[in-house]
């Protein structure tokens, strides 16, 4: 800007001299400023709105989407997610996906919990849960249904979540680690089911699956520090119910806990010192035994198969049963089949089996385990079935040295070698009776009583004979000690024929001692097939018609 400059004005009608323009002082000319110092004050404004706006989003958390099979119990704008109780979101929209067949749930979380949205995390719907392992969620029953959390630091972070169907037995986060269990049979093992430790609970089942091959595996949860109890050579086994156990040492019942005997349960040990494996590592595979006494039993993993050929019934006898020798098992039954030959007419019950020729040890021979066991039946080995339990029929083989039967040999001209056989006890008192009864049957009764009639006719004919010949000495005179010899021969024979009268003692004990012979014979005969047709009978008496 100029300042002006101010020149004395002369006078009207004055006459004076000229002015001098050029001593006058000059004009500085200014630009003016574009931005004044004034249009500060709405930028700063400016800057602090937006900054509030981003704190205001920022502080409204990250929008994320659950994938849930049912929302019941979830209501926009009021159901909550809480983690440890405390709320950390709120459900802000329920909608269906493109097929209909699952429930997006759209809800906002606090900003504390964005580093912890990752693949690891878990939700839940809490509701009231009542199951035979547990109790949960009855707060719900005033407060209303929730969506719990559990945040992870594990995985990669992402906005999409699949819930659970159930809240987790096991966080991600626990200490510990999981294992698998192999077995045929899942029993009362269920979700939640305890897992124990030397009667100590350390964990739980935590989920099972069926797989291609029919096997069931169990996945089970053992937390910190016990997980490092499980080593490489630790047995699994079932220990639901109760252990009862009748032997020489008497009665015996064996159960983890009262919560095993209702819920079921696992147990597991390690055979020997604890330090005398390494630690399995997480995930490791295990099998499933049945019960403790088959975890720690010695397996074997050569296998030979061998048939055996019974003649007598085999009732008691089913697949599994065991093969044993002098009370050690060896092996078991694996099939039972029966053959019938109709030209023969006879009929044979194969039983197939597998033994394990490495529980024997030869002693003084070098022998492969492929020749065991026919080193075995040339010392006289024989199967034979026998009742394992009295109260319930139960039969098994059993594997014995018979050395007084004649040498046998294993027969390999079928598809399997067979091994010789020898008939059990009862088998053998059967066959005895029916040995008997065949010979009882051959006995000619009829000819008999024939015979004994014509002896007594005989006997009455060579009396009377004497007789006359002991007149006809009397009246030559004969020696006296002939006559005497006559004399006794004559009382031999009128005994003789007082014993064999009609109405003689000794005829009469003929006749019922024949009848009783009948009698025993019919009666064995319907024993024996009694108990051929059901060997319990003595224990449990002949079944109703």
């Amino acid at each position: 800007m100029t300042e002006p400059s101010v020149h004395p004005t002369p006078e009207a009608g004055s006459a004076g001299p000229a002015p001098d323009f050029a001593a006058l002082p000059t004009a500085r000319v200014r630009r003016r400023r574009l931005v004044s110092i004034v249009w500060l004050i709405p930028l700063v404004a400016a800057v602090a709105a937006a900054w509030m706006a981003f704190d205001a989003f920022k502080a409204q958390g990250t929008l994320i989407t659950i994938k849930m099979d049912t929302a019941e119990g979830i209501v926009a704008g009021k159901t909550r997610i809480k983690f440890k109780d405390v709320e950390v979101g709120l459900v802000e929209s329920v909608r269906f996906d493109d097929t209909l067949e699952h429930v997006l749930v759209t809800a906002r979380l606090v900003s504390d919990l964005d580093r912890y949205l990752r693949s690891e995390t878990q939700f839940w719907l809490v509701r009231p849960r009542i199951t035979p392992s547990e109790v949960s969620g009855l707060e719900t029953l005033f407060s209303g249904a929730y969506i719990g959390i559990w945040p992870s630091r594990k995985g990669k972070l992402q906005s999409e979540f699949t819930a659970l169907k159930a809240p987790p037995l096991v966080t991600s986060d626990a200490g510990g680690s999981h294992f698998l269990l192999r077995t045929t049979t899942l029993g009362s093992l269920d979700i939640g089911s305890p897992v124990y430790f030397r009667r100590i609970k350390v964990g739980q089942v935590v989920g099972y699956e069926l797989k291609k091959n029919d096997q069931v595996e169990v996945k089970v949860f053992v937390q910190a520090p016990y997980h490092e109890r499980v080593r490489r050579n630790t047995r699994f086994w079932n220990a639901s119910g109760v252990d009862l156990r009748l032997d020489a040492r008497g009665l015996r019942m064996q159960t983890e806990s009262l919560v095993s005997l209702l819920l079921g349960g696992v147990a597991f040990d390690s055979p020997g010192a604890d330090d005398a494996s390494e630690p399995a590592p997480p995930e490791a595979l295990f099998t499933l035994h049945p019960s403790r006494e088959r975890g720690f039993e010695r397996a074997f993993d050569y296998r030979e198969r061998y048939v055996l050929h019974f003649d007598e019934s085999v009732r008691g006898l089913a697949v599994g049963a065991p093969v044993e020798f002098r009370g050690m098992s060896i092996g078991r039954v694996t099939d039972i089949r029966l053959e019938m030959d109709p030209r023969r007419r006879l009929a044979r019950i194969p039983v197939t089996i597998e033994i394990e020729p490495e529980r024997f040890t030869l002693r003084g021979r070098d022998a492969g385990r492929d020749a065991v066991v026919r080193s075995l039946v040339a010392m006289g080995m024989r199967a034979q079935l026998k009742t394992g339990n009295l109260l319930t029929g139960q039969t098994y083989v059993d594997m014995d040295l018979y050395p007084r039967m004649a040498p046998g040999r294993v027969d390999t001209s079928g598809q399997l070698p067979e091994l010789p056989t020898a008939p059990s006890a009862l088998g053998g008192l059967l066959a005895s009776v029916q040995r008997v009864l065949a010979r009882v049957e051959q006995v000619p009764m009829g000819d008999i009583a024939r015979e004994l009639r014509s002896t007594m006719d005989s006997i009455r004919v060579t009396l009377e004979q004497m007789r006359q010949l002991m007149g006809t000495a009397r009246e030559l005179d004969l020696l006296p000690g002939m006559a005497r010899t006559l004399d006794q021969a004559t009382a031999t024979l009128e005994r003789a024929e007082a014993a064999l009268a009609p109405d003689a003692t000794l005829r009469t004990d003929m006749r019922k001692l024949l009848r009783e012979l009948g009698d025993a014979a019919r009666s064995l005969r319907v024993l024996s097939e009694t108990l051929e047709r059901q060997p319990d009978a003595l224990l449990y008496g002949k079944e109703a018609p």
